[in-house]
């Protein structure tokens, strides 16, 4: 029998292809490996460093505007309890002059609206100097929020984007100089792969077929034409068609003519023609 690996080209080129195939996939497991050691395992830190960061300087911003929108607050309720008390002072003292004028009021009750305009107008001090003191906090803590606080989260955050645009790119480098580095090797491997296909040899293969399944016959002669109406026999034309050679062989197990391929001579052959034979 043929061996199909050591005789047809288009055999022993596949037997090459596949070899280097394997090599190819060889080159392919060392991308993934190095992609996944140098790329994906540094990505995957730099992400986990980048969203803590990130969240470290969110949290930043919204402690600075918490903290300024908190003074604020105290600035509100300092200016909403000095303007009550100042609206109080203002009502005492207005009391205290029309009792001052009122002769008909005894001077007990003049020196109580007296003492009341006082303590008013203590309180209402008390309340500016308050109301006074949270307008300048709030203004020094709004200055530093605008000016520092805040313009320093946001240069935080833009280098925090800065070095995650700049590694994209160096990923980038790196994966395509990974691919680079296995290119003389694929090529190689896809060079083989062509050598491969040139010793293919169409012709050369299917004389090693022809030569594997010749008979050795050679064509049969005409079939005679019998006349019936001149004295012959019927039978002998029965015999000549019953010995018609039909698929390669004699119809009575005869043996080739001249031998086989080999040149051993009487060697009983079937042929290639039953390939053409019903199947059922």
């Amino acid at each position: 029998t043929l061996n199909c690996s050591s005789r047809f080209t288009s055999c022993k080129a596949f037997k090459v292809l596949m070899n280097e195939i394997n090599d190819l996939a060889g080159q392919h497991e060392v991308v993934a490996e190095n992609l996944q050691a140098n790329v994906i395992k540094e990505l995957n830190a730099l992400v986990k460093d980048i969203r803590e960061e990130r969240k470290k300087q969110l949290q930043e911003g919204q402690r600075l505007t918490q903290s300024l929108q908190t003074q604020v607050e105290n600035l509100q309720r300092s200016k909403k309890a000095y303007d009550k008390a100042f609206r109080d002072n203002e009502k005492a003292l207005e009391n205290f002059q029309k009792a001052d004028a009122d002769l008909h009021l005894s001077r007990a009750e003049v020196e109580k609206q007296r003492a009341n305009l006082s303590y008013k107008t203590q309180v209402c001090d008390t309340a500016k100097n308050e109301y006074a003191m949270q307008l300048q906090r709030t203004n020094e803590l709004q200055r530093q929020h605008f000016r520092s606080g805040l313009p320093e989260v946001f240069r935080q955050l833009q280098e925090l984007d800065e070095k995650r645009i700049k590694n994209i790119k160096n990923f980038i480098r790196s994966s395509v100089d990974i691919e680079r580095n296995v290119f003389p090797i694929i090529n190689k491997c896809l060079d083989g792969i062509l050598k491969a296909a040139d010793i293919i040899n169409e012709k050369e293969d299917t004389i090693l077929v022809i030569e594997k399944y010749k008979s050795g016959f050679v064509p049969p002669e005409d079939i005679p034409f019998e006349d019936l109406s001149k004295g012959g026999s019927d039978s002998g034309s029965a015999n000549n068609i019953n010995n018609i050679q039909i698929s390669g062989k004699l119809k009575e197990g005869g043996y080739t003519v001249k031998g086989t391929i080999t040149g051993k001579a009487m060697k009983k052959r079937a042929g290639i023609f039953h390939i053409f034979g019903s199947r059922g």
